[in-house]
């Protein structure tokens, strides 16, 4: 087979293997359910529709959209923990979604806690700034025009055609490449989830957060209440040890806590 064979050849497969992207799973069969939430949120039937988006994600499907909805019937029923749990988790698959934003803010400040955050190094915030930038549809769209940009710039290349035009098409290809390894990486850390710290909202009215792990050794540090969003740091049996973002540091039972 000839280069320029091989390279068309490369290029259709990823090509199909691109376009052949799985939907997500189960959302056919769960769009009732979802609807049927939606119409119960109308009607002012706020237990009824969180039980409906819970059966959605019960059936395998999650999406930014359902812990959005979850979140807000939460709200509406002055569950404020839960609201906090979902609005965190819907943050993570969209977190340039400003709504989402919008009213986690909201429901943050009707906790009890206050919480100043400590002042982050100014690269972690610039990566976390780029992290939540683009919504992840026009993310994967921009991803994979990149790679078909590139693809074809190659193809194009090695073909020589049409003649003169090589420069040019070199030049695409350098920007094309670069542009789907950056928008690449970011989508696969997005999706992956590997630059999120594992995260957890405390559920319970009150908890005591004691300086070990145990009840008889601990003595009680400070007390957090139910929404406070913490950093899982480490585990030690039914244990955990959490962080707050204005650097505290202690143990709390897992039972009280819910992973974002």
């Amino acid at each position: 087979m000839t280069g320029g064979r091989l390279a068309v050849h490369v290029f259709a497969a990823g090509f199909i293997a691109l376009a052949a992207a799985p939907a997500p799973s189960g959302l056919a069969a769960q769009q009732p359910l979802f609807d049927e939430g939606n119409r119960l949120y109308q009607e002012g039937d706020f237990a009824g529709a969180g039980a409906s988006y819970e059966a959605v994600l019960d059936g395998g499907f999650e999406s930014a959209e359902v812990y959005y909805n979850l979140g807000n019937a939460h709200v509406r029923l002055g569950q404020l923990a839960e609201a906090v749990l979902n609005y965190e988790r819907a943050a993570r698959l969209d977190p340039a979604n400003d709504d989402i934003r919008a009213n986690l803010a909201l429901v943050n400040q009707r906790l009890v806690d206050r919480i100043e955050p400590m002042p982050r190094f100014w690269l972690l915030s610039a990566f976390d700034w780029w992290m939540g930038l683009i919504p992840g549809g026009v993310l994967t769209g921009l991803a994979a025009a990149g790679y078909l940009l590139l693809g074809s710039a190659l193809v194009m290349i090695v073909l020589r055609r049409p003649a003169g035009w090589r420069r040019v098409f070199v030049g695409t290809a350098y920007v094309a490449g670069v542009a789907t390894a950056v928008l690449g990486a970011t989508l696969m850390v997005r999706e992956t989830g590997l630059a999120e710290p594992e995260e957890a909202v405390v559920m319970a009215v009150e908890a005591r957060v004691l300086s070990a792990p145990s009840e008889e050794g601990g003595l009680t540090v400070f007390t957090l209440h139910e929404g406070t969003k913490v950093r899982v740091d480490r585990r030690a049996g039914e244990w955990v040890e959490i962080v707050l973002a204005d650097g505290k540091v202690g143990w709390l039972p897992a039972e009280v806590l819910e992973v974002v």
